[in-house]
């Protein structure tokens, strides 16, 4: 079992790592003109020349490649979805044969879910949805036996 920090502490060290040190500056230092002076990048400079349709070209361009980019990133998000939910019904269905052999307290499998939720919500989650799932798996479902 862990050591609980007092949330004073804690708070004390998070402002302390979030300010950073302040250097000291000479009176009479300047700072660079360089960092008041936006350079205009090659892109920049080439884009002012372009022509309104040859500038309309390049935003179509640049706007098609961004859909592309999205497209295949939700296809790798979805992917992952699916892999989580194939996982959680192996999960769900081995844990409703355990359940189905050994059987559950489902008073304290409900009490548990009601503690868990409290403490990683702050007192402010529903536990209603996880019970109600809790008592899916745990219900006497006729199941076939191979």
């Amino acid at each position: 079992m862990a050591l609980k920090k007092s949330v004073k502490k804690s708070a004390t060290k998070a402002v302390a790592k979030s300010k950073p040190a302040k250097k000291p500056v000479a009176a009479n230092a300047a700072k660079p003109a360089a960092r008041t002076v936006a350079k205009k990048s090659p892109k920049a400079a080439e884009v002012a020349q372009l022509s309104g349709e040859e500038l309309m070209v390049e935003n179509l361009s640049t706007l098609s490649s961004l859909v592309r980019t999205i497209s295949e990133t939700l296809d790798v998000l979805v992917q992952k979805v699916e892999n989580m939910a194939y996982h959680l019904i192996a999960t769900e269905e081995t844990l409703a044969e355990v359940v189905a052999t050994t059987g559950v307290d489902l008073a304290q499998v409900n009490k548990r879910i009601r503690t868990k939720i409290a403490k990683g919500t702050d007192q402010a989650g529903d536990p209603s949805r996880a019970i109600d799932v809790a008592a899916t798996i745990a219900s006497p479902l006729p199941r076939s036996r191979k």
